[in-house]
């Protein structure tokens, strides 16, 4: 079943409400205000089910200035327009205000309908059909059906209602295959039931309890109940005036304008660039940096205009902009906008949002902006792609990124990374992530250059952590791409993995010079004390040369990294070689004797107790021996160092 949105727009009074009325049955001025007045306030909306199945929501949008948001609110998202003018007033402000909201929109499709036919001469109304020429010259309706109409009794409504369901039958409608999307237009609470919000399907589909998503606000929550044209019903599709009981959900927590999603598939932005045609009708110039009111969707939003490119030398024309809000909103590569000033209600252009984007415009980066969206007005993805990997060197390409911030359909773009992959441009990361093989191949040698620098500057240092690396990359690097360049380096043996980090297997690790006398000197003192471990404090005080504590603790250091030396729980350090011998002796009198106490350290090792126990407590930290009541046993009997009997 196919389910299409049909905006009425015109000027006040020209007619529109008793159109959908003739059509339907259905009277949509609902407050009794609207009723006193004789005009409508706010959008009114009539169903109307046709033959073929077809369900269609036609949308009577205020025609007066004064109520210009609810006409805008209205008419975005419709896919079928009628534009109703009244023989008797010809066209008026209005008329060509909201043909131009309309062609803001995007609408391709519709018809003119010369109302009150029954009240003019034959004259008056060829005279009104020519004003409506020359309205509709260069518009979606130039060479569309123009019917004379009249609700009071009835004549044209065969021909409309003909014209009607031809165009419907050729439009295709909205995307039922996109994530699910609905733009909150009204909210309403009822006691025992909760809170409901009302509004068309942009995208997608709904099923009741369903997990869904209010933004901007983030506030998660799930489907309750659905209702179309009052009827229950337990799903909804793309197109359909839908209204959503939702769980948990206050109506003090939502408002009109706010969005509902599916979780997670659409963030607020604080910024967009795209493309803005200047309405040919307000006969001034929109400056850079002005101050103007945005709507999208049904919200309003205050918005800093931004040229990209110059502004138009005309007061009519196509330019590129980013816009910027004050507040984050929601917003969808492709979606319609449209512009007045902040103090009146007058339309002065509108646009399609391009791409959704993180860089502020300046006027270093102008050009470089005005290039990529060139390239992606001239559906050029190729030289899109190649600006968008210079926009984010270091980090991979998301494809869901490129999907959801840009125009490109997700057919185009996965077509050209297979096309990548296959000729060997570009490499697949992970599901959805891949890098080009250039920028790969350019990033290793930074990576060589990073962590070369870092050891040549400081041979003694610690392991290089995979963080420090992308802390020193300008521009900054993903870490899901340094570590891979780790683990490919890693396996053809040009890195070496070491505590959490790692170092270039070619790099040994040098002492530093100023420290080459104190690790002679140590190296020597740690000979002559054998199997006795000693202290840097020690060494200081004996040694004959002034070297300060610092320096000494740097060269041990220095020598634990290396594996040349082990620190012991008292601060104490023994060589490798003097614990090796250690072990020999300790593996020797276990064998022998079953055990090893602390008071046997004296025999053993000509230790006191004092100095053996953070040997013994050492060996049982590196697993060769093991407490057993009082003493010490060999953790495994069969160690290189120990005696077979």
């Amino acid at each position: 079943m196919k389910h299409l949105t049909i905006g009425v727009a015109g000027h006040v009074d020209h007619g529109k409400t008793s159109f959908v009325r003739q059509l339907t049955g259905i009277d949509t001025d609902r407050h009794p205000e609207e009723k006193r007045r004789g005009l409508s306030l706010d959008s009114g909306i009539a169903g109307w089910s046709r033959p073929d199945g077809t369900m269609a929501a036609l949308v009577d949008v205020p025609g007066h200035r004064d109520f210009l948001k609810n006409t805008i609110r209205g008419l975005q998202g419709v896919d079928l327009a009628v534009l109703v003018v009244a023989a008797d007033d010809g066209v008026m402000p209005q008329t060509r205000e909201h043909l131009d909201i309309l062609s803001f929109f995007k609408v391709n499709d519709g018809m003119v309908v010369l109302s009150k036919t029954d009240s003019v001469d034959d004259e008056t109304m060829e005279m009104a059909e020519l004003e409506i020429l020359e309205l509709t010259a260069n518009t979606f309706l130039e060479g569309k059906p123009v019917i004379r109409f009249s609700a009071l009794n009835g004549s044209g409504r065969e021909e409309v209602i003909a014209r009607l369901d031809q165009a419907m039958a050729l439009c295709s409608g909205k995307s039922p295959d996109l994530p699910f999307r609905l733009w909150i237009d009204q909210v309403r609470s009822f006691s025992g039931i909760g809170t409901v919000v009302s509004g068309t399907i942009l995208a997608g589909g709904i099923r009741v309890n369903d997990d869904l998503q209010v933004q901007p606000n983030g506030i998660n929550t799930r489907v309750r109940s659905l209702e179309q044209h009052g009827c229950k019903v337990t799903e909804a599709f793309a197109g359909q005036r839908i209204g959503i009981n939702l769980h948990r959900v206050g109506v003090d927590d939502i408002c009109r304008g706010m969005c509902l999603a599916a979780p997670g598939q659409y963030q607020p932005v604080s910024r967009f660039n795209a493309t803005m045609q200047i309405s040919p009708h307000i006969g001034e110039r929109i400056k850079n940096r002005q101050k103007v009111k945005l709507y999208l969707g049904v919200s309003v939003h205050t918005a800093i205009v931004k040229f990209i490119d110059s502004p138009p030398d005309e007061t009519a024309g196509s330019c590129l902009v980013q816009m910027q809000f004050k507040r984050a909103a929601v917003v969808a590569a492709g979606d319609h906008f449209v512009v007045t000033p902040l103090n009146r209600n007058a339309v002065i252009a509108g646009g399609i949002v391009l791409e959704l984007c993180e860089e502020k415009i300046r006027e270093a980066n102008k050009e470089k902006i005005s290039s990529r969206l060139t390239a992606l007005q001239a559906d050029d993805f190729a030289a899109y792609f190649e600006q968008f990997c210079q926009l984010h060197p270091g980090r991979p390409i998301d494809l869901n990124h490129l999907a959801t911030h840009t125009i490109w359909p997700t057919e185009k773009i996965e077509q050209y990374i297979v096309s990548g992959i296959k000729n060997g441009t570009m490499f697949e990361l992970s599901a959805g992530k891949l890098v080009r093989v250039s920028d790969l191949e350019t990033f290793t040698r930074r990576f060589a250059e990073i962590v070369r620098a870092a050891f040549q500057t400081k041979p003694d240092r610690e392991p290089m952590q995979v963080q420090e690396i992308m802390h020193q990359c300008r521009p900054s690097c993903d870490e899901q791409l340094v570590l891979m360049i780790v683990e490919d380096l890693s396996r053809q043996g040009y890195w070496i993995k070491e505590r959490g980090g790692g170092r270039p297997a070619d790099f040994k690790q040098r002492i530093p010079l100023d420290l080459a006398r104190v690790a002679a000197l140590l190296r020597r003192h740690a000979e002559d004390q054998g199997v006795r471990p000693f202290s840097a404090e020690y060494f200081v005080k004996t040694v004959a040369e002034p070297f300060t504590l610092r320096q000494t603790q740097r060269t041990l250091d220095f020598f634990c990294k290396t594996g040349e030396m082990i620190r012991l729980n008292n601060g104490r350090y023994l060589t490798a070689s003097a614990l090796a011998e250690i072990k020999k002796r300790v593996g020797r009198w276990i064998v022998e004797r079953g055990e090893l106490c602390l008071r046997d350290c004296k025999e053993a090792l000509d230790f006191s107790r004092g100095i053996g126990l953070p040997v013994l407590e050492y060996l049982d930290q590196i697993s060769y021996t093991t407490k057993h009541g009082d003493g010490r046993i060999l953790a495994e009997r069969d160690l290189p160092c120990a005696p077979r009997l």
